[in-house]
């Protein structure tokens, strides 16, 4: 793979604020839980999570990350995918590591390194062409609602729209039907479908009016 091209795509981006997955939580109708209950929740997930580390370790090229560290679920490496004419990578190795325990997402001590694994070009790029990758993104998304968001920016002459999602497409939550009613249990099954079904609550659009340009309604 050669040099990345500059393109205009939507940016993941990794937030420990509560107050994010409380807004989510009122804008899907799905109520935002105990961290107990989202801690018991993610470690149902850990199958799931762990079968996806293995698709990219067995079919792309990935590899156990050494030394272990016990509070991580894993932590995997790949040679970077963008190389100089010459063969060099351009950038270091990709790093993917999630934690054993959901409440390490909330930790401030903490905050930079989940920053680092989401903001990085692991999930900027590959989750694209990786669909491993993209899985684990989307099933964060459903565990973790408002944590990991996709968020789009288009500049126009009046303003900024800012367009961010929360949930993965209904499509994925339909092919993963099965896996998911095994996390999360039918009845929260059910509420994550229909808030992923309706744009107007798996997506939220904001509006930065220019100075000196009149505010117009959002689409």
């Amino acid at each position: 793979m050669q040099t990345p091209t500059s393109t205009t795509t939507a940016q993941v981006h990794f937030s420990s604020d509560v107050r994010n997955m409380d807004s989510w939580a009122r804008r899907t109708g799905i109520p935002l839980t105990t961290a107990e209950a989202l801690g018991t929740t993610y470690a149902r997930a850990h199958r799931l999570l762990l079968f996806l580390k293995t698709q990219l370790v067995q079919q792309h090229g990935w590899q156990e990350a050494e030394p272990s560290d016990s509070r991580m679920l894993f932590t995997i490496e790949a040679p970077s995918p963008w190389r100089s004419p010459s063969g060099l990578p351009l950038s270091p190795k990709l790093r993917l590591q999630l934690p054993t325990h959901a409440s390490s997402f909330f930790s401030p001590e903490r905050r930079v390194q989940w920053q680092m694994v989401f903001h990085s070009d692991l999930f900027a790029t590959q989750r694209l062409i990786v669909q491993p990758i993209t899985d684990i993104l989307n099933l964060i998304q459903c565990l973790l609602t408002g944590v990991v968001t996709l968020v789009y920016e288009e500049q126009l002459p009046q303003g900024t729209y800012t367009t961010t999602r929360g949930l993965p497409s209904v499509q994925w939550i339909n092919t993963n039907q099965a896996a998911l009613l095994e996390i999360f249990g039918r009845a929260h099954f059910k509420q994550l479908w229909k808030a992923a079904n309706d744009r107007t609550t798996s997506f939220k659009v904001d509006f930065e009016p220019r100075r000196g340009v009149a505010p117009k309604p959002l689409p």
